[in-house]
This record gives C-alpha cells, structure tokens and sequence, in this order.
C-alpha cells in the first residue's frame, strides 16, 4: 500500500513538473518580451500580478519578471521607485500600468501573438 501510495505521488509530481515546463502556444509571444528587454514588476500578494502570470501559463517561465516586495512585506520595498503593480516596462521607457491583456502588450512591445 505504501508503495503504491509512493508511485502515484511520484506521478503527480512529475505530471506538475511536465505542466510547469511543457511546450505552450505563448512560448515565443514570452519570450519576444524577453528579447524586447521588457520587464513586469509585481508583488507575490498582487491578484492582478498573479492574473497577468495565468494568462501566458506556463510561459510565464520566459518573462523577465521582477519581484517587488519580499517575503512577509505588503509594500513595495524591493522596488522602492514603484508605486504600483503589475507595470511593465520596456527597454525605451514605455511603460504599462496595471493588468493588460496579451493584445495590449504584443501591440506596445512588438511582439506577435499566436494565431
């Protein structure tokens, strides 16, 4: 019984890990806004920041992301030029406050989405 219970834990936790590093449809669109040397900052605690994350799904892994609060925190301490996430940041100063969807940043930066 242990043993079983020991190869579906095994499964489920190599299933989580496929999920977190398959191949996904936003793969390229993530990591154009790498390339573009756009960055998103944002704080563990942010909902929107976290809804920004779910939206690329595992692409997420590509984006240049910056955490702004540490551990326990509800400021930004880590990023104390920061007054509020997510805000994403391009490498020529453009900027974008708050939740965007994936159009609006393809749009801003140059990058395509997939079809």
């Amino acid at each position: 019984m242990i043993l079983l219970g020991v190869a579906v834990f095994g499964v489920l936790v190599g299933y989580a890990v496929y999920q977190n590093y398959a191949p996904s449809e936003y793969d390229d669109f993530a990591q154009c806004l790498t390339t573009q040397e756009v960055q998103m900052y944002g704080a563990y605690w942010c909902p929107n920041c976290l809804d920004q994350k779910e939206m690329v799904g595992s692409s997420w892994r590509y984006i240049d992301y910056v955490e702004c609060s540490s551990p326990g925190s509800s400021t930004f301490d880590l990023c104390p030029d920061i007054e509020a996430v997510p805000l994403w940041v391009g490498s020529d100063g453009t900027e974008l406050r708050g939740k965007r969807d994936l159009t609006t940043l393809a749009e801003a930066f140059g990058c395509e989405l997939p079809e």
